[in-house]
């Protein structure tokens, strides 16, 4: 590239700057958006994966801000632009192929370390690329008007640029995700920018060796990254991507003896036997809390978070009258649920695709005498909004009177691994006058399923002064009972102001 005379202003030249400048910021939000997709799998859906992402993706644009002005300061021909966005088309091609090909080398550098190495690895380059597109253009508009309007050119360029950035944020959220997968979507990413590029290198007058020669480079980039594609795992039966997650069903076994599991980007969310439908993790036998007490009914029932419907679907058949609700976040998960985990056999099961916080507001007459709190978006991440004060309020004026809120969740019951526990514990404690625990999995410093009950009367009797013959579950469920003095007794109360729940499940995840 060498320096040449400035382009004469034309308006063609203008209306190609300022798209040039709009999609670039639209395609500039879009690669960010769906690389939480890609990233999810490997480290989690959490605010530690979304920070590293954005904070990745940040630097780079500034970065590229920086190198675009003096590229264009240097070089003011418009081939600078095909250049650009050129190169920026072909590393979004090789985005699906890398992260497919390198991305889980990355997860041995831990929760942070590894999602930030693996998006510098994936973006840093092509949001460089991109984030010099906007100075390049601000440099060639205003050289449309023999730089006698510059400042003009800056405002255009910015406005356009935020423009593109708001459409492909909203493009992302509202559509994209939601009919494409990944890949698709940062193929045709590609191809626009391929298609910017060629038009730049048109308007430049460079030739059609030039033009060609970038085409070509780029539709081979584009025929690698439209050819690669994931091989599903061992007795995988369904893997497709949906807007919340990567989801993936397996199966083991044979007839009757069969387990499907479902997994959600790189957590298993539950699992049945689908000749029998018994449940097949432990902590899922857990819904029968309620049942320890004599003579007693479920007449409803709340599921928060459906995994695999394992535990509404054994409810629903045990108490063919009672009401059993679900609250999934994920629709696709729902499908998933009626095509291979038998939720079309129970009528009585109605799933609601929903925030589980948004469905309980939106239920204010409806009481549950069973609220089973098992939401997770991704490795052992709760959704924070799930687990403060306000939130445990909320399920507590949706109980009946003799009901009881239990909640699974992933900690340890004493050591350092026990934080996640001490907070939850306290702040239940704030809701609920009577919280009691069950270490799943059984020794106390392990990471494991813990189950919480939550309720307005003191199930110390049922759970202590009782005796059940061995082998039976009430038998299994209370010899894992945790006894009061053994539970962490401090610990930070969580709300919706101040909730730490990200960094407390992060920090367990990095001293494992």
């Amino acid at each position: 590239m060498s320096k040449t005379t400035p382009q004469s202003s034309t308006s063609l030249t203008r209306l190609y700057l300022g798209a040039a400048c709009f999609l670039a910021g639209a395609v500039m939000m879009v690669i960010e958006i769906c690389a939480f997709r890609l990233l999810a799998p490997l480290f989690g859906n959490s605010v530690y994966t979304w920070t590293a992402l954005i904070g990745v993706i940040l630097v780079a644009f500034s970065v590229g801000g920086f190198m675009g002005g003096k590229l264009s300061d240097k070089y003011s021909s418009m081939s600078l632009l095909g250049w650009l966005l050129a190169g920026a088309a072909v590393l979004t091609f090789l985005i699906p192929p890398l992260h497919l090909g390198f991305g889980e080398s990355f997860t041995y550098g831990g929760l942070i370390g590894g999602s930030v190495m693996v998006s510098l690895f994936l973006f840093a380059l092509p949001g460089a690329l991109l984030g010099a597109v906007s100075p390049a253009v601000v440099r060639f508009y205003s050289m449309t008007f023999k730089d006698t309007h510059v400042g003009a050119a800056a405002g255009t360029v910015s406005m356009l640029g935020s423009l593109g950035s708001f459409v492909g944020t909203f493009l992302s959220g509202f559509v994209l995700l939601s009919h494409f997968g990944v890949r698709s979507i940062f193929i045709g990413c590609g191809v626009l920018l391929l298609v910017l590029a060629v038009l730049a290198f048109v308007l430049a007058k460079s030739g059609l060796k030039t033009a060609g020669a970038a085409a070509a480079v780029g539709i081979v980039a584009a025929i690698l990254g439209a050819l690669t594609q994931d091989k599903p795992g061992k007795g995988v039966i369904y893997a497709q991507e949906s807007f919340y997650h990567r989801i993936e069903v397996s199966e083991t076994g044979i007839s009757p003896h069969r387990q499907r599991l479902l997994k959600l980007d790189s957590t298993a969310e539950g699992a049945m036997n689908p000749d029998s439908g018994d449940l097949v993790m432990d902590y899922q036998h857990y819904w029968r809390l309620p049942l320890l007490k004599d003579n007693a009914q479920l007449e409803s029932a709340l599921f928060i978070g459906a995994g695999a419907f394992g535990m509404p679907e054994q409810l629903s058949r045990e108490f063919p009258k009672a009401r059993v609700d679900v609250a999934e976040i994920d629709p696709q998960v729902i499908e998933v649920g009626r095509k291979l985990f038998k939720l079309s056999e129970h009528p009585r099961v109605q799933a609601h695709a929903g925030d589980a916080r948004h469905f309980l507001r939106t239920q204010q007459d409806q009481r549950w005498d069973l609220i089973f709190g098992d939401a997770y978006a991704g490795v052992r991440s709760i959704p924070s909004h799930l687990v403060t004060k306000e939130f445990f309020q909320l399920v507590s004026n949706h109980l009946t009177p003799q009901g009881i809120f239990v909640m699974n969740a992933i900690t340890a019951v004493q050591g350092d691994k026990a934080e996640l526990l001490s907070g939850l514990l306290v702040t239940l404690k704030t809701v609920f006058p009577h919280v009691e625990a069950f270490a799943v999995q059984g020794p106390r410093q392990m990471t494991q399923n813990i189950i919480i009950l939550a309720s307005r009367q003191d199930w110390k009797p049922w759970l202590t002064d009782r005796f059940h013959a061995a082998g039976t579950w009430q038998s299994r469920i209370l010899s894992s009972y945790v006894a009061s003095n053994q539970l962490p007794q401090q610990g930070q109360v969580f709300t919706d102001d101040f909730n730490p729940v990200d960094r407390i499940i992060a920090r367990g995840l990095m001293a494992e």
